[in-house]
C-alpha cells in the first residue's frame, strides 16, 4: 500500500494538467491510415490498433509500457530489425491512444489485458511468434507466457523485473539519492533516511526538480529526447489507467518464474530503475533464459543504448534456444 500511494503521488506531481486530458492530434490520423494497419476486435466490442512493419519469417509482437502508453516509442525498431528478416507488429493496448478508450474501470485488470493479448494474437494469425514486453509490457508478457506458453517461440522481457515491491523499493532508493544530492548541491541539510523511505514524508520531496533528474538518470539519458519518445509521453492516457495501479504495486511473479520454460531473453540496462540483480534472480529461476544488461542505457535503452540493445535482441531472435 505504501508504494502504491507513493507511485500515485509521484505520478500526480509529474503530470502537468495540460497532459491529463486526452486529445487527438494530426499524428493520429496519419497512424490510422498508415500501411499495414489493422483494427482488432477485443472483448467482443472494442477495437485496438495494430500495424505490421516489414515481412519475414521471424514474427515479433511488441507490448508497450504504461499501462496506456503507446507503441510510438518502438518506432526505431524497424531501423534495426526489418532488414534482418524480422516482421514487427506494433500494437496499442486497449485504453491507449490509437485504440478505443472506454470509460469503464473494469477494463483495467491484469488478467483482462493478458486475454486481450491472446485475442490480438488470434486476430493477427500469429503462432510460434516472439513476444517482447517492455516495462508494464514485460509484466504482461510474463503473465501471457505463463498462460499460453505453446503459442510462443521466444520471450523478451525488456526493462522489467519480477516483483513490484522489490523494484519499487529500489526505485525510491534512487529518488532518495537524488534528493540527498540536490540538498548537498544547495548546501542544505539532507533529510534523514527514515523520512525518504518508509512513510508519507517523502511525498512533498518528489518535486518537479527531483522528477526531472530521475528521468535524466534512469529513464532517458540522451541530451535530447527523440521525437517518437516525446510523442508517446504526450499521448499517454494518464487518468483512465489509475484503477490498475493498486494491483500493479503488489504484483509478484516470484513463485511462477520456474514455470516459464519458453526461451527467454532478460534484457535490462545498467542505469534503469529495475535493479540489474533482478535479472540474475530471474535467470537463476527460469530454466531456459539468458541475460543481457545494456551498459549505457536506462529504462528506454532502445533509444539511449541502441548499440547494445539491438545486437543483443537480434542475436536472441536468431538463436532463441541458446542459454547464457
Amino acid at each position: 500500500m505504501y508504494f502504491h500511494r507513493l507511485l500515485l503521488a509521484a505520478f500526480l506531481l509529474l503530470t502537468p494538467l495540460a497532459l491529463r486530458a486526452q486529445a487527438k492530434d494530426s499524428s493520429y490520423t496519419a497512424k490510422m491510415q498508415a500501411p499495414g494497419v489493422r483494427l482488432i476486435t477485443v472483448d467482443g466490442k472494442y477495437k485496438v490498433w495494430t500495424q505490421r512493419i516489414g515481412k519475414g519469417k521471424t514474427k515479433l509482437l511488441l507490448l508497450h509500457g504504461g499501462p496506456a502508453n503507446s507503441h510510438e516509442y518502438f518506432e526505431n525498431f524497424p531501423e534495426y530489425l526489418t532488414q534482418e528478416g524480422v516482421e514487427i507488429y506494433f500494437y496499442d493496448q486497449l485504453g491507449s491512444y490509437h485504440s478505443d478508450q472506454p470509460k469503464d474501470t473494469a477494463i483495467w485488470r491484469i488478467n483482462r489485458f493478458v486475454e486481450e493479448v491472446e485475442q490480438v494474437r488470434q486476430g493477427l494469425g500469429l503462432d510460434k511468434f516472439f513476444l517482447l514486453g517492455h516495462s508494464w509490457g514485460g509484466l504482461l508478457a510474463l503473465e501471457y507466457a505463463h498462460r499460453y506458453p505453446r503459442r510462443l517461440k521466444g520471450l523478451i522481457i525488456s526493462d522489467m523485473g519480477y516483483s513490484a515491491p522489490i523494484y519499487n523499493k529500489y526505485r525510491f532508493e534512487l529518488y532518495a539519492d537524488i534528493i540527498r544530492d540536490q540538498a548537498a548541491a544547495k548546501n542544505r541539510r539532507a533529510p534523514a533516511p527514515d523520512s525518504l523511505l518508509g512513510d508519507a514524508k517523502m511525498y512533498p520531496l518528489l518535486t518537479k526538480e527531483v522528477q526531472d533528474e530521475f528521468f535524466r538518470r534512469h529513464m532517458m539519458r540522451l541530451p535530447q529526447e527523440p521525437e517518437p519518445y516525446k510523442r508517446n509521453l504526450a499521448h499517454i492516457n494518464r487518468t483512465d489507467r489509475l484503477p490498475i495501479f493498486r494491483s500493479m504495486a503488489t504484483w509478484d511473479f516470484t513463485d511462477r518464474l520456474a514455470a516459464i520454460r519458453t526461451p527467454t531473453l532478460l534484457l535490462g540496462a545498467q542505469h534503469d530503475f529495475i535493479p540489474p540483480s533482478a535479472y540474475d534472480t530471474m535467470h537463476q529461476q527460469m530454466p531456459n533464459s539468458q541475460v543481457y544488461i545494456c551498459p549505457i542505457g536506462a529504462h528506454f535503452a532502445m533509444w539511449d543504448d541502441p548499440q547494445h540493445y539491438f545486437p543483443a535482441l537480434l542475436s536472441f531472435l536468431k538463436k532463441p534456444g541458446r542459454k547464457g
